[in-house]
């Protein structure tokens, strides 16, 4: 009984707080309007008031003041919030007051049937509303923001002081958390010059930009103006790199406006698809391990991986070492990097982790104190179809990167890993789980070698969220696997936050994974995103099931039935410790999957990684490719093979060092 009582006790003390607090507003109106129906009679009538205007004052006072209240919650003026009150509210409130006085003038006559009564006074008194209630609205909004100023740290100049410019001065004194104070604006109209627009002055062109910067001390620049060119842009970011001081751009309102609600669901809704809270860690407990480090981010390009170097920008790492294969996914995170994050350090390397020698000129180069190795196939139907691939990637190249660690004395490797190397049926787990043993195999006491393990990430690149909102925007139908198909999942922000805490725990040779709770039904992820972009499942947007993709499981699992797993000093980390690997014994590994995949011989391949990895069960897709192999049609088949694997096993051998 007193479990029950308790949260209704709870209702009830917020429900009656609610109702102090309106009744306390109401009191405070009333006594707003009736001071000015008393400051309207002061001028109408010459002082001092005799007993005659009194009894005038008080007799017509309550209907006057009634009607004035009731005007004002018809327009919606008694519950508004005071610190956000604008323009669109002393509208109202004339509109409200005027009204009032129209109505009460017209029926003045039969209405207040006393001598001597002025229907001057009325119309004072609409006067006096609007400046009264507006006033002391208005007033206490400036109290506020003037408040939240205070506390802001960082002096802002605003480029541009159009429309977007004024609407950003105005976001950013409400807006005290955000710690912008804005000083003034910059613009190239010399009209505006010297004048003051939404309370700021305009200090001049951008041309004088180094000057202003210098004048009044401004921390940040803020451009608010599509209208600037991209000429103009580039000395405007040249200029706050010589003054050092930060900048930001603001996206102009048609491109904010015209964004589809599904393109914008990973930043507003991806955590409520979750159906946990989501982990939260000590970023500043990082900053020590990695502040003023030289960073190398394998895969730097990826959804992971960029966000492993937004994240090591803000603990302002002393230089990133940005290792990616892909030119465009590398070209788009340096624009980002040079537009967010302008006092970041960072090295742009096209490469790949299976060219070795390219790999010993970077560490070389850059001597790094940490690696994140991130760089992997990880897409399973299609590392089905391309398991010789799969394998040199995640393999080999996890291989190449770990052991060049060892030998330039890097301090710690983590490598990201993923819960479908836990009792893999599919060639990317299995590779995945091959790239832990390889890692743990590597105890040295200069570098600490650690792999992360977690589920799938909501919004990376070729999850099933992106796949989702891009069915929904096209109409359907959204496409799901199996209705009972569950997974684990997490935002890409905890993953990395994960992997980062991660890299101040391990002392070398552990696997660390996310306590995520229950699994996720996808099916009920699909429907979640339907009715989030305001549509309804079955009824606007088909859902269709198209039964499990080869390799994949019904559902994931975090740990093998043979790994210990203890708790950490995070409450929602863990940490497992399995049987040691001899490095002897990797190195076994690698020559012999090196030679298979030379040969090309699914069947040889899968053979070599059962016995690497017992638990693995190969999907059906993979097993007829190893029957397929085993046939020699009159010894054609083969001789070809044979022939195709003597041109290119010189490349393949030395993909691994």
């Amino acid at each position: 009984m007193t479990a029950i009582s308790s949260p209704l006790q709870a209702l009830g003390s917020l429900a009656l707080a609610k109702q102090r607090k309106r009744f306390s507003l109401y009191v405070m109106y009333g006594a707003l309007l009736f001071i000015a129906y008393s400051a309207s009679f002061l001028l109408r009538y010459d002082l001092p008031l005799d007993h005659r205007v009194l009894v005038l004052l008080f007799s017509t006072a309550p209907v006057v003041v009634f009607l004035n209240f009731l005007s004002l919650e018809i327009v919606g003026q008694l519950g508004s919030w005071w610190q956000y009150s604008g323009v669109p509210d002393i509208r109202d409130i004339c509109l409200a007051a005027f009204g009032t006085a129209a109505v009460l003038v017209s029926a003045a006559t039969w209405l207040f049937q006393l001598a001597g009564y002025s229907r001057a006074v009325l119309v004072i008194d609409a006067i006096l509303n609007v400046c009264v209630v507006g006033g002391v609205k208005l007033g206490f909004r400036y109290l506020v923001e003037t408040r939240r100023q205070v506390t802001a740290s960082r002096s802002a100049v605003i480029v541009g002081a159009g429309v977007c410019g004024v609407a950003l001065a105005r976001d950013l004194r409400q807006a005290g958390d955000l710690g912008f104070r804005p000083m003034g604006f910059v613009d190239d109209d010399p009209q505006k010059h010297g004048q003051k627009i939404a309370g700021l002055r305009v200090l001049g062109p951008m041309d004088e930009m180094k000057s202003i910067i210098d004048q009044h001390g401004v921390s940040c620049v803020l451009i608010a103006t599509s209208a600037i060119s991209g000429k103009r842009l580039e000395s405007a970011i040249a200029t706050c790199k010589t003054s050092s001081v930060e900048f930001k751009i603001l996206p102009s309102i048609a491109d904010r406006m015209n964004r589809h609600l599904a393109r914008d669901l990973r930043g507003i809704q991806l955590e409520d698809l979750l159906e946990r809270e989501p982990v939260r860690t000590d970023l500043e407990a990082i900053r020590g391990a990695l502040r003023n480090q030289v960073v190398m981010v394998t895969g730097a390009g990826g959804s992971i991986g960029s966000e492993i170097v937004r994240k090591l920008a803000n603990l302002q790492a002393a230089k990133i070492v940005l290792f990616e294969r892909s030119e465009n996914d590398l070209f788009k995170l340096c624009l980002e990097m040079t537009s967010y994050f302008p006092h970041a350090r960072v090295v742009p390397v096209i490469g790949d982790i299976l060219d070795v020698a390219m790999l010993k000129t970077v560490f070389a180069e850059h001597r790094p104190s940490s690696i994140f190795h991130a760089a992997a196939y990880k897409h399973v139907p299609m590392m089905e179809d391309n398991c010789f691939q799969a394998v040199t990637n995640n393999v080999f190249g996890t291989y190449n990167v770990a052991l060049l660690a060892q030998q330039y004395e890097v301090k710690q490797f983590v490598m990201i890993s993923s819960d479908k190397a836990v009792n893999p049926t599919n060639v990317m787990g299995v590779t995945k789980r091959v790239a832990e043993l390889v890692v743990r195999s590597l105890l040295h006491h200069r570098t600490r070698y650690i792999s992360v393990r977690f589920g799938n990430v909501l919004g990376s690149n070729g999850s099933v969220v992106p796949i989702f909102q891009q069915q929904i925007q096209q109409g359907g139908p959204v496409t799901v696997t199996h209705p009972a198909a569950e997974r684990y999942f997490m935002t890409i922000p905890e993953a990395v936050d994960l992997v980062l805490q991660a890299s101040t725990m391990g002392f070398g040779g552990e696997v660390f994974i996310l306590d995520m709770g229950r699994p996720v039904n996808i099916d009920r992820i699909a429907r979640n995103l339907i009715r989030l972009s305001g549509l309804e499942p079955d009824r606007d947007i088909q859902v269709k099931y198209t039964g499990l993709r080869p390799g994949e499981k019904m559902y994931e699992e975090l740990r093998l039935s043979g790994e210990g797993i203890n708790t950490t000093s995070h409450p929602q980390i863990r940490v497992l410790h399995g049987d040691p690997v001899d490095f002897r014994e990797v190195n076994v590994w690698i020559d012999e999957l090196a030679a298979i995949v030379a040969r090309r011989n699914v069947a040889e391949l899968v053979g070599a990684l059962r016995r690497i990895v017992p638990e693995y069960q190969p999907s059906e897709r993979v097993l007829s490719a190893c029957r397929i192999d085993k046939l020699d049609v009159a010894g054609g088949y083969a001789k070809a093979r044979a022939s195709l694997a003597a041109d290119v096993s010189q490349g393949a051998i030395s993909a691994a060092v």
